[in-house]
């Protein structure tokens, strides 16, 4: 249940941003200009390897950093993580919607155990154990959620987790681009 809201409102937020007639990016130029103080702007170490915040006319987004992607596992599409933090039809309330707090803290082994259990298919035959993090993320609404981060070295995965409810279906990859192009040119 959790998951199909999850994947409703990512959704709405791509189908709104691409009639918004801008793209996250391109905005971005003049998109952050006016963004409130108490707005997280810096991505604390090592989720600054991969992701950066993108200011957008439906609020901040954290996404991947350039040379960076992040990619749903079904193929659906790239993984973004909206401020907003609402269902279906973000407003368009640009820099009223923000992160005023974004943690990253270390796994233990058996927190990163306990969350690897989402990941059995997809890492079969991986046999060191990542590094692992989890990333708390508020919101200027109060609201938050919890995503992990897996570093295996030469490739990552993210994982959404509500409520400290881990959802195998909320699984994406980390991969440089270079790395995405690869696997593109091996699987024709």
């Amino acid at each position: 249940m959790t998951k199909g809201k999850f994947a409703l409102f990512l959704c709405a937020l791509v189908i709104a941003m691409g009639f918004g007639g801008t793209s996250p990016k391109a905005a971005a130029d003049d998109a952050c200009a006016g963004t409130p103080r108490d707005a997280v702007t810096t991505i604390p170490a090592p989720l600054r390897k991969w992701a950066h915040i993108d200011c957008t006319p439906f609020g901040h987004v954290l996404t991947s950093r350039d040379g960076w992607m992040w990619a749903w596992l079904d193929g659906s599409g790239k993984v973004l993580v909206p401020s907003q933090m609402v269902e279906k039809d973000p407003d368009r309330v640009g820099n009223e919607s923000y992160f005023t707090a974004i943690e990253v803290t270390e796994l233990d082994a058996g927190e990163s155990a306990d969350a690897l259990q989402n990941f059995h298919d997809a890492l079969e035959g991986a046999e060191a154990m990542p590094q692992g993090y989890r990333a708390a993320l508020t919101s200027v609404s109060g609201m938050s959620m919890t995503l992990y981060f897996f570093d295996f070295g030469d490739f990552d995965w993210g994982l959404w987790c509500p409520d400290d409810n881990c959802l195998a279906d909320t699984r994406f990859v980390v991969m440089q681009k270079d790395q995405a192009a690869l696997l593109r040119k091996a699987s024709i």
